[in-house]
Order: structure tokens, then sequence, then C-alpha cells
């Protein structure tokens, strides 16, 4: 948190100023600001903020103002202290705090003789300020006081770094600003002195003696003093020109210019805006960019210290450590960038003397091959108290004094920016390459170096040839500048130079990683990588920026898992115990899938989905039949719920044909599950097909319970076929086969499927018994997807009857279900009921949006629709087309296809009837 008073008041959570806009709280927190630590009584607090006019209600008020500015802040913040209030404020927090702990930091630093170190302290003081201090407030007693006080010190700051300017010979340049600033404070001697030299060191002696007539004037005329003894005695040597006034320091420090980079740097603003925020902080002494290699780092600190080189007093100064291979040559390689000549004494001695008076920061590159040598650095900065160290690793140094920052890869926009610029800088045409830049920035991952390397392949290859080519990174990331060192001029040369920094057991464990596809957890990876694999090991990987953690997931770009991919240790046992381990998961979800904790098992499938598409394409590969049909059948329900309708199928299909000798069970269990997916794609023949193959399975194997649920499904195919005889039958001898066997869910969803035909058949009362029948049971499971399906149901049979209250409040009940677990399928259902309940309320342009955002959800998923949600459909459509007419109608759904989930729901929550 940040509190400003240096100008307007503000009060800042991460850069974002916080909602207290009403005078009174805020001229409150502003006095509590400039009492911070102490108590400030509730009199004291009345009086800033009402003056000698308080109302006879003001302590009622005031606790109605603490309230507010609690609850802005945070209750920890404002403590009650009898006589008043405490605000706690953290050092570092509030801008006039830092203000005059810098001033005063400057003002030392004129007094013993370093007036570059002053220059640099007061610069960055004044710099905190945005205008007269609490500018924005009227305010009496203390707080006008305080405000007073500060502005004095502001401009005893700026006289203190004019000082520091003509010590350091810059007359010049301050001549015009010490000008003004007498103009506008006549009566300040220091600064009236400050003209005086700054002008006759401009070779100006009469207009000098001019100014000090015109200040003796204002005195005598203002104050009627005539000028102090310091100010007499300037005007004296400056009329016998004594030559100790043309004596100037040293005008600056040598030039220790970093190297500017060739080209602009993108996408970095807010990095290095954040870098060098942190660097000026007296908090941070170390601060290493941790990263992969070709991530930026290098380009971020140089760009860093350019920025800072001319804030601090001694600079910035680079140290590239890359061509270092010997640990003991650390500390020689500083002091060579540093100028030190080596003498009689230890490196560390003669940097630690060179050092103690410099405000430096010391940028050093490339930093993790020498981890192993950075102790004396720890050592430095105890020595040096106005060092800092910005250091560039791809593992953390594990110093006291270190923080972290991670580097970020470019985001999307700023990666297509740079391969666009560097693109163009290769000499190829960029207009005909539109079109794939957006999915090879992707495959790029943001990684500047990559995009780098990437650049001069539009010279030579087709467009239409470029997105294939970049899936094989490794190998045609290479040939970068010959200016760059080794390790740039390849994404391989990059990863190597990391790879070599492991020990052997990370290293191999490295290798087993590159089975995993979008992350995995740390008992993922251990289970994967085998009886060597230690949380050690994977710390490590995470230290050599190899995996990144975040989310409680560990994550590796692509180029770092192709690179681990031909690592010995990435073979099949490692991809066979990869695959046994998300079989495991799978089969473990399983029965969970249609249980109250539903929710959390889906969103689990949903996360590790690629890891598991993984499993299942090794298996495929490897020739494991059992292993791969195990794995789809398992699922087979997560696929239906949320929407993976052809890939599951496919992948079902296959799976059942090459394990069609094995495991009968499984089998049987994979065709059912694609029956009941391809009659959700509306592919009726082949779902009847599966479901008869996956029945005779079942029955062969003498499993009962495998057959009930292969008639269930037989049922619910029938009818989409509008075979609603065949499938009443079927339904009701699956009903009756349910009776001996005890599982409820089961039941439940026949006699869903059951009420379905009778729907269909315009039966609503034996459809309602028998989706009422249906609810209870699943209710009692738990089974949250069903229920939704069950409530649906109900909500049709509501809409069929007329009664469109009861239709509404079913229809909401299960959208918001069905939304709880992500069902596309249902949702689609809820809201063309809803919308059929909306065109009945005279809610036309309502009631097309939402059929616009069913049908978008339905085609997303390839779903068709089931009989009766067709019919309800086109009659919907038609009577809104009557209404709206086709225009009006298809921008309706139109909008209704643009629509975020939560806005669709919020809309349709808006038709629930009083």
């Amino acid at each position: 948190m940040e509190f400003r008073v240096l100008g307007p008041f503000d009060v800042l959570v991460d850069g974002v100023p916080i909602e207290l806009t009403a005078p009174g709280p805020r001229v409150l927190l502003a006095t509590l600001l400039l009492r911070a630590g102490r108590v400030v009584p509730v009199d004291g607090l009345a009086e800033a903020v009402w003056g000698d006019r308080a109302p006879a209600s003001a302590s009622s008020i005031l606790r109605v103002y603490v309230t507010q500015v609690r609850r802005a802040l945070g209750r920890d913040r404002l403590v009650t202290r009898p006589p008043g209030y405490l605000l706690v404020v953290e050092g570092g927090e509030l801008d006039a705090n830092r203000f005059e702990r810098l001033f005063g930091e400057g003002r030392r630093a004129l007094a013993d003789g370093n007036p570059r170190l002053a220059r640099s302290l007061h610069a960055r003081a004044l710099e905190l300020w945005r205008g007269d201090a609490l500018s924005d407030l009227a305010v009496a007693g203390v707080v006008r006081h305080e405000a007073a006080r500060l502005d004095d010190l502001r401009l005893a700051c700026l006289e203190c770094r004019i000082e520091a300017d003509l010590q350091l010979g810059r007359h010049g340049s301050v001549l015009a600003e010490v000008a003004q600033l007498v103009t506008l404070h006549p009566l300040r001697e220091r600064l009236r002195a400050q003209l005086m030299l700054a002008l006759y060191r401009a070779g100006r002696q009469a207009d000098a003696l001019a100014a000090y007539r015109e200040g003796r004037v204002a005195l005598v005329d203002e104050l009627g003093l005539e000028p102090g003894p310091d100010l007499r005695e300037l005007e004296r040597r400056i009329l016998e020109h004594d030559p100790s006034l043309t004596e100037e320091a040293d005008a600056g420090r040598r030039s220790r210019r970093l190297p500017v980079p060739p080209t602009r740097t993108i996408g970095r603003d807010r990095e290095l805006d954040t870098i060098a925020r942190r660097l000026l902080d007296p908090a941070t002494r170390l601060l290493t960019l941790i990263g992969p290699g070709g991530i930026g780092k290098t380009r971020l600190a140089i760009e860093v210290g350019l920025r800072l080189d001319g804030q601090l007093a001694d600079g910035a100064v680079l140290v590239d450590l890359a061509p270092v291979a010997d640990s003991a040559q650390l500390l020689p390689a500083i002091g060579r960038a540093l100028d030190v000549r080596e003498g009689a004494s230890t490196w560390e001695e003669l940097l630690t003397h060179h050092l103690q008076g410099l405000e430096l920061l010391l940028v050093l590159d490339n930093l993790e091959h020498l981890v192993a040598a950075t102790a004396p650095l720890g050592r430095l900065l105890a020595a040096a108290p106005r060092l800092t160290i910005l250091a560039t690793s791809r593992r953390l140094l594990r110093l006291a004094a270190e923080q972290a920052l991670e580097v970020e890869p470019l985001d999307r926009p700023a990666a297509r920016e740079l391969l666009e610029e560097r693109v163009a800088a290769a000499g190829a045409p960029i207009e005909p390459q539109q079109a794939p830049l957006d999915a090879i920035s992707s495959r790029l991952e943001g990684l500047p170096l990559a995009i780098e390397l990437a650049a001069p392949w539009f010279r030579t290859v087709p467009s239409g040839e470029l997105v294939a080519l970049f899936n094989s990174r490794l190998r045609v990331l290479a040939g970068g500048a010959r200016d760059q060192p080794p390790r740039q001029r390849t994404m391989r040369s990059a990863l190597d130079w990391s790879c070599e920094l492991l020990e052997p057991g990370a290293r191999h464990l490295l290798g087993r990683l590159s089975a995993f596809n979008g992350g995995f957890t740390g008992e993922s990876a251990l289970a994967v990588g085998g009886p060597g694999a230690t949380l050690e090991r994977l710390a490590a990987l995470v230290d050599a920026s190899m995996i990144r953690r975040g989310n409680g997931r560990y994550q590796m770009l692509d180029v770092v898992r192709e690179y681990a991919g031909e690592l010995p240790s990435a073979d099949d046992a490692g991809r066979r115990l990869h695959a046994r381990h998300f079989l495991g998961l799978a089969e473990a979800a399983e029965p969970h899938l249609t249980g109250a904790e539903q929710g959390m098992w889906l969103s689990r499938l949903e996360t590790e989905h690629d890891n598991l598409r993984a499993a299942l394409d090794w298996a495929a590969r490897s020739g494991d039949p059992a292993l791969e049909v195990r794995l789809a059948a398992a699922l087979g329900r997560f696929w239906y719920v949320r929407g993976y309708i052809g890939e599951g199928l496919e992948r079902l299909l296959q799976a059942s044909t090459r394990a069609s000798a094995g495991d009968r069970l499984a089998c049987a269990k994979a065709l059912r599950a694609a029956s009941a997916l391809s009659l959700l794609q509306g592919e009726y023949p082949l779902a009847q097909e599966l479901a008869e193959r996956a029945l005779d399975l079942y029955q062969r194997a003498g499993d009962p319970l495998g057959v009930v649920r292969c008639l269930s499904n037989l049922g619910a195919v029938l009818h989409a076929q509008n075979r609603l005889d065949e499938a009443a039958r079927t339904l009701d001898e699956c009903i009756n086969a349910c009776a001996g066997l005890d599982d409820d869910r089961v039941t439940a969803i026949a006699r869903n499927n059951r009420g379905d035909v009778a729907l269909s058949q315009g039966d609503f009362e034996t459809a309602a018994v028998q989706f009422s029948h249906s609810l209870a049971l699943l209710r009692a499971q738990g089974d949250v997807a069903n229920v939704a399906r069950a409530l649906y149901n109900l909500g049709a049979v509501a809409i069929e009857q007329g009664r469109l209250d009861d239709a509404g409040t079913l229809l909401i009940e299960a959208l918001g279900l069905s939304q709880q677990i992500a069902d596309d399928e249902d949702t689609a259902w809820c809201l063309i009921g809803l919308a059929a309940t909306a065109e009945a309320d005279g809610r036309d342009r309502d009631g097309g949006r939402l059929l616009g955002f069913a049908s978008m959800l339905l085609e997303r998923i390839g779903a068709t629709m089931k009989p009766f949600e067709q019919r309800l459909f086109d009659r919907t459509r038609d009577r809104l087309l009557e209404t709206l007419g086709a225009a009006r109608l298809e921008k309706a759904r139109g909008e209704g296809a643009q629509l975020r989930s939560d806005e669709v729901v919020a809309l349709a929550r808006t038709l629930a009837r009083d």
C-alpha cells in the first residue's frame, strides 16, 4: 500500500487508487497519516475535519468516517486507542517519510563533501512530489501546518540539490531554474546566493551583482533587514574576482555507459517500471532476475541499468559473466569492470574499499554458473551501504539479501509485435505472412530469443509451411546473429547451457518430465520420475528455470519439453509410468463423476486433460490396447459432461477396436460411452449399433448392471429415432430389471429416459411422474449433472402444461447446476426452455438472445438437438420470427452468441417471476 501526500492526496494498492472520495474521510485519513504511529485524539481529528466549526455530533460522524477508512484499508490498519485512533503505516509506505529520509541522507552527503551522492538523493526525493502537499484537501489545524512544513522542506531540498549541482560545475544547467525560484521566493538568501554564483560562473559578473542589489532592496522593503553576512561576503568576493569562486569540484564521474541494445525493447514497460522501482527501494540490495535462457533477462537488466544510470550518483556498471568459466574469477571480473587495479590485498578487500562510498548499481549478467562463488557478494553489500546488485541468473543465488523476480514470457500482443518487427528487419514481406503470425507466435511461447531466431525463416519458407516448420523448434531455431554470444545463437545452445548446470539425478528427472503435457503436480512428477525422483531434484529444476511453479502446478515450456524429450531418460519406461499414473487418476475419478463431488473431480480431469490425452496417445503408439481402452472407458463420462463429443467418440472407437480381443468389460464400457456420445452427436444408427454391441458383451460376461445401463442407452437411441413405442418397451424392460439391482442411479437414469419418451408422446402426466421419481433418487445420490437434467425435464413438462411460473423456477435452478459443473449440453437445453418462457412473457429480444447462445453452445460441442428440444426450439423461433421479423431475430441471436456465460446466466435470472 502506498500513501501519497506530496501533492493531491491518494492511497494506492498495487498502484491502483482506492475508492475514498468523500472529503471528510479523506481529511481524517490524511490527519492520521501525518501522525502515523501516534495516537491522534478525537478532538484533534474533529479540528482537522471541521476547524472551529465542529458540529455537536462530531464524534458520531467521526466514527462513521473511521468505519469507511477501515473498510478501505482493512481493520488492522486503523486501531482504536484512547483517547482517539492510531494508523499503522509500514516503512516506506508514506511518500512524505520517503522524501524526508532521502532529503536527510542527501544533506549528510553534501556535508560530507559528496555532491554526486547528494544530488542523486535530492533528485529522487523531489521526484516524489506531484504538487503542493495535500493540495486537493481543504484542511485546518495540524494538517495545514504539516502541509506547510512539507512544502518548506521541498524548497529546502531544491536548494540542496542546486548546491550539489553547483559543486559539480553544473551552473549552466541550473541557471534558469534558480532564477525562476528567486522570482517566486525573493527573500530566501540561499537561493539568491546560488543565483549570484551561477551567474558569475557563467561569466555574467554584472548580472550577479545586480541580483544582489535586487535582493537587498526586497529584504529592506519587506522585512526592514539588510542581507546576512554570507550574502554580503559573496558580493565582496564577486567584486574582487575571488579565484576560489571559479574552483569547481569534479564535474562528474567517469562515464561507464552500458551497451545500448541495437533494437527497441517491446512489451516490457511494466516489468521495467517494477524492477526500477524495487531497485530504488532501500530495502532491496540484491535483486535476481530468474528465468530460462532466451526469455530476455539480459535485455531487461541492461534497460533498467540505462534507466537508473543517470539517477544514481555513480551510475550503473554491467559485468558480463558468461565468459567467466572459473568461479575464482568472479570478483576479479567485477573489479576489472570497475577499473579497480589489482594490488597486494585480496580482490574482496579491494572491492570493499572501492565500493564503500559509492551509490552504484552493479549489473551481474549470467551468474548461474558461478552461484557457488557468490558468498562474497553478500559481504560486499554489507560493507557498501549504497551498493545495489541486479543479477540475471537461471537459478537462485540463495544469498540472505536476495529478492527474486521471475521474468515471464512476452504476452501475445507483444510477441506478435516483436515477431513482425524482426521479420521486417530480416527483409521478409509482412503482408503475405499475416495469417500464420499468431500461430507462430504461440508456438514460440513469447520467448524473445526464439522470436529473433525464427524471423529469418520468413525470407525463405512459404507462409503456408511456416506453422508446421516451427513444430520442431530446436531444429529450426538456430543461426542467430554473429555478434551474439554462442549460447544465444541457437535455442539448443541456450538450453545446453542450463542443462549442464544440473546434477545427473536432476537431469534424469528432467527427461522423465518430458512425458507431461499441460503441467503437472509434484505428486505426479515423483510418480513418473521413478525411484530416483525427489522433491530436492524437482526443486533443482525450478531453481535452474527448466520448469516453473505456480498455482499449485509445475509448468514446462514446450521448447524445454522438446529438449528434455531428447535426453536419455526420456525413455519408454518413463512414458509407461506416466500413462499408468494417469490411468490411476481416471479410474479413481470415475466413481465420483456421478456423486456429490463430481464438480471437483470433473475440474481435476479438465486440468489434467492434456496429460490424459498424452497417455492415450502413448498407449496407442506403444501397442498397449488394454491400458488404452481402460483409460478411454474411464473418461467417457467426463467427455460427455464437458462436451468433448467428437474427440471422446473417436478415442473410444479406436480404443475399443484395438482392444476387441482383450478386456471384454472394458470394451463394453467403452462402447456404451461411445454410444452415448454418438447419440448426442446425432449419429443414431451408429449409436444403436454401439449400444447393441455393448449389450451383447455385457450379456456374455454375465454383468446385469452393464445390461440395464445398455438398455437405458438403447431406449434413448430409439427415442431419438422417433421409434417411441419400441423405446417405451425397452425402457420399461430396463426399469423392471433395475428392481433386482441395488443401484438407484441407474434406475433414475432409466426413469428419466422413460419420461423423455412420454414427453414426446404428449403424455405429460406420465412424464412428470417419471421425472419426479428420477429427481428424488438423483438428489439422494448427489448427482449434480443428472439432477440438473431432471429439473430441466420437469421444466419442459411445465412449459407444455402452460405453467410458466413453475417452468422458470425449475429451469433457472437447472441452469445454475449445469453451470456449476460446466455442462454445456444441459445449459443449452435450459436456455431453450427459458427462451420459450421469455417469448410467452413478451420478452422477444431476450428470447432471441437465449436461443442464440444455446445454438452457439451446441455448435461448439458438436451436439444435435433431441426430438423434444428440436420441436421446442423450432416453435419458439417461429413465434419470435412472427413478432420480431427475420432481421431483428437474427440480430438478437447474434447478440446472444457473443455473451459471456455469466452474462447469459444473469439475463436468464431476470426471467424469474415474483
